[in-house]
């Protein structure tokens, strides 16, 4: 009877602790995407893993109606000491054009399956916008023969014309900017700014503002144009070890148009040093047009700095002899040769979805 009751006892002990021992489900517990007209985030959540195990997440993204081959996706991963595990992955496709729904599926791959929630659940798309128009603009120019000194700066700027416009307007940008010593390859800065001209049918002046947060002048001017309209400019203190004098600089950026194929962009530059000048961009109130400023209507060349300093004292004032410029009314340092950009048409280097 005993041994009866001890084994009855062991078996029901056993059979307890067995139910008190956590079992690891090792399971996907949720997965959303956000989509767009052609791209994707897809965000999961795991839980219950085995830490130090090894596992597989893969993901399957459905159109209806059918456009082409489903995403898919995997992330590789190594559960932690926490058995959970939040990702977030992103992916493109080709544009969308037309109405559509979305499903599909995620899994820990061995383990279980669950359906992908969509936000939004279907999407209305329209034409997509028609590629960028894209051209490299690399110009050169001496500096005199001055040396530079220390304590002073180099006000670069550039300014540029343009055929073609479209009667109902265009953006041009200018990117990937370097300011180089030909002779060492040493750069000037390493973020000259970028910058973005609109050429708009309301605006009857020309106007730029500095974007701190995105380092880019943002200019907006009138369809007719101007002979001269500022393109970007950065003023860049002399090192400590100054300037030789005669040394040959060349300038370089990407054009980009969108949507307005056949633009051509005549662009040059010019290089003067000023004993004092403002740190602060949009404090040189910088001219945006030779003919077309909004706020000056003297005979400044475009990218003139126009402003003061906190004494009302003009930066006009400041500048000298050096790098391109002889000082004196020389506000921006003769121009470089003028360079033609035609760009054009950037097309997509591959088909299909991109997971």
């Amino acid at each position: 009877m005993f041994q009866r009751f001890r084994t009855a006892f062991g078996t029901t002990l056993g059979l307890i602790l067995l139910c008190a021992t956590p079992v690891l489900a090792n399971h996907v517990d949720t997965a959303n995407v956000t989509v767009t007209c052609n791209a994707f985030s897809f965000s999961v959540a795991a839980s219950e893993l085995s830490p130090g195990t090894k596992y597989q997440i893969s993901y399957t993204i459905e159109t209806s109606p059918y456009s082409g081959a489903p995403i898919t996706g995997t992330i590789p991963l190594t559960a932690s000491s926490t058995t959970t595990f939040e990702a977030t992955v992103w992916g493109s496709f080709p544009a969308l054009i037309g109405t559509y729904n979305f499903t599909g599926t995620a899994s820990l791959v061995g383990h279980n399956t669950v359906p992908i929630l969509f936000s939004p659940t279907s999407i209305s798309c329209g034409a997509p916008p028609p590629p960028p128009n894209s051209g490299k603009g690399i110009d050169t120019a001496s500096f005199n023969g001055n040396r530079l000194l220390p304590g002073d700066s180099v006000w670069f700027n550039a300014n540029f014309t343009v055929k073609n416009i479209p009667s109902t307007g265009g953006v041009i940008t200018f990117t990937n900017s370097r300011i180089v010593d030909v002779e060492t390859g040493a750069l000037f800065t390493s973020s000259a700014p970028n910058a973005q001209i609109t050429f708009s049918p309301t605006a009857t002046c020309s106007s730029t503002t500095f974007s701190t947060m995105t380092n880019t002048w943002i200019t907006t001017v009138p369809l007719k144009g101007d002979d001269e309209i500022f393109l970007t400019g950065v003023a860049i203190p002399v090192p400590s070890g100054g300037i030789p004098a005669g040394i040959n600089v060349t300038w370089s950026g990407t054009f980009n148009t969108t949507g307005a194929p056949g633009m051509s962009i005549d662009w040059k530059w010019g290089a003067a040093v000023y004993s004092s000048i403002a740190t602060d961009s949009n404090l040189l109130e910088v001219k945006a047009g030779h003919h077309t400023a909004c706020r000056e209507s003297n005979g400044d060349h475009a990218a003139t700095p126009e402003g003061v300093n906190n004494r009302n004292q003009p930066w006009k004032g400041f500048v000298i002899s050096g790098a391109t410029g002889g000082g004196d009314a020389n506000w921006t340092g003769s121009w470089s040769g003028t360079e033609t950009v035609t760009p054009t048409a950037v097309t997509d280097p591959g088909p299909g979805p991109k997971g």
